[in-house]
């Protein structure tokens, strides 16, 4: 068993057996701390599920996600599932005995790096990777962001105004400008707050960049998601132009 910090208490690192956690010893209570593995214990004394049932929100991309009480702190805990054809064979199986290399503990980074930048994302609270021979399985613990609905659950209710629209834009140019790539931009890893507050979610495979034509991308990934959503639901609230709406606040900064 091994434990030991790097850079400061957001990047403390713990191993023990075939289990690597990358964790922020400045979020987890005390009984934590001593003993990290036991924040993946979801229902047992100290990490309580929360009521509410487990997946509920979407905006997880293929993770399946427990929402669960840690302290003073509401969590979600998302498993990492393979997609495409690959997923039948392997399930949450990923090649490779590299922590540093593992999708939980590049995601967890990254959000730690967009919250040093004040960018609308989650708070990592820890990575957990599990080696076996060849391959690994991998988790992520986030502080939840409550009273907020994913932007396609919003559109199914009823519509939103150009100014929700802009601010929406504007949220994903805030990104764009910091060089953030989101792997999976679509209208379920959008949050709505109560005030109209935007964050993003789910970084899986996500990254900084450098400039390119991928902004463009991105946006276009955006709109054909919000198009999905309209052709297979009858009454979903969007249209070409809340799309010139949302462009508007891209371009003129809210």
């Amino acid at each position: 068993m091994s434990s030991g910090a790097s850079l400061s208490g957001q990047f403390t690192f713990y191993k023990a057996d075939s289990e690597c956690i990358l964790y922020d010893a400045e979020l987890v209570a005390d009984e934590i701390r001593a003993e990290p593995r036991r924040l993946f214990l979801v229902g047992s004394g100290i990490i309580q599920h929360a009521q509410k049932p487990a997946g509920e929100g979407g905006g997880i991309g293929r993770a399946r996600v427990q929402y669960f009480h840690c302290g003073d702190m509401n969590c979600v805990l998302k498993h990492y599932y393979r997609g495409g054809m690959v997923a039948r064979l392997l399930k949450d199986l990923y090649f490779g005995r590299n922590c540093e290399n593992s999708r939980a503990f590049r995601e967890y980074r990254l959000l730690k790096k967009m919250q040093d930048m004040e960018l609308p994302v989650p708070r990592a609270v820890a990575a957990r990777v599990i080696r076996g021979l060849l391959f690994h399985r991998a988790d992520l613990v986030t502080e939840e962001i409550e009273d907020v609905q994913t932007l396609s659950d919003v559109l199914s209710q009823r519509a939103l105004d150009a100014d929700a629209w802009r601010s929406v834009g504007y949220c994903i140019r805030r990104f764009h400008d910091a060089g953030v790539y989101h792997a999976d931009l679509n209208a379920r890893n959008i949050l709505l707050g109560q005030k109209g507050e935007v964050f993003l979610i789910d970084f899986d495979n996500s990254a900084i960049r450098s400039d390119g034509n991928w902004r463009d991308a991105n946006l276009a990934r955006l709109q054909r998601s919000l198009n999905k959503f309209r052709r297979l639901q009858q009454g979903f609230n969007f249209s070409a132009g809340n799309w010139q709406a949302l462009l508007a606040g891209y371009k003129g900064g809210g």
